[in-house]
């Protein structure tokens, strides 16, 4: 077997070693962008490493809040049984007492009405009486100021006459 060289032009050795530049810049690129996901990667991981060391302690926390909580509730609960049968007793003393409200209304109420109702009829006899009186005083004294004036003008026609 004989190796035959052929002869190679000068553009076929410039496609080659553009391809082989392209080929070397793929791979640089290649490195550059493994190198940035790694760095990205090593942020995340020191993310994850303090959330999780800050995730253990707040859990024990709500732990012990719910624990808490839950204690007051059972607590809160007894005091409730409590209030309902103070709310029952005082429903009972809220009956009685309307009871014995209606049975003094029916006893003193009609009296009273009738005494106020009395009150009132006076009060107002006695209010359209004085106001009454006050009017009479009112035209009284217009009346009389009328009759001063006639005077007056009367006393001056007189003066003038006798000028």
């Amino acid at each position: 077997m004989a190796l035959e060289f052929e002869t190679v032009s000068l553009w076929e050795i410039g496609v080659l070693f553009a391809g082989v530049g392209f080929f070397i810049f793929c791979v640089w690129i290649t490195f550059r962008l493994i190198q940035k996901l790694g760095a990205t990667i090593n942020r995340v991981n020191r993310t994850l490493d303090k959330v999780d060391r800050e995730v253990g302690p707040l859990l024990q926390n709500l732990n012990t809040t719910v624990t808490s909580v839950n204690t007051n509730l059972t607590q809160v609960e007894g005091e409730l049984e409590k209030v309902g049968h103070i709310t029952g007793n005082a429903a009972h003393v809220s009956s009685n007492v309307a009871n014995i409200t209606s049975l003094v209304t029916a006893a003193v109420g009609s009296p009273l009405v009738k005494v106020a109702a009395l009150g009132f009829g006076l009060r107002s006899a006695v209010k359209r009486r004085n106001q009454e009186m006050d009017e009479d005083q009112v035209r009284r004294m217009v009346e009389a100021s009328k009759q001063s004036k006639r005077e007056r003008k009367a006393a001056r026609k007189a003066r003038k006459r006798a000028k």
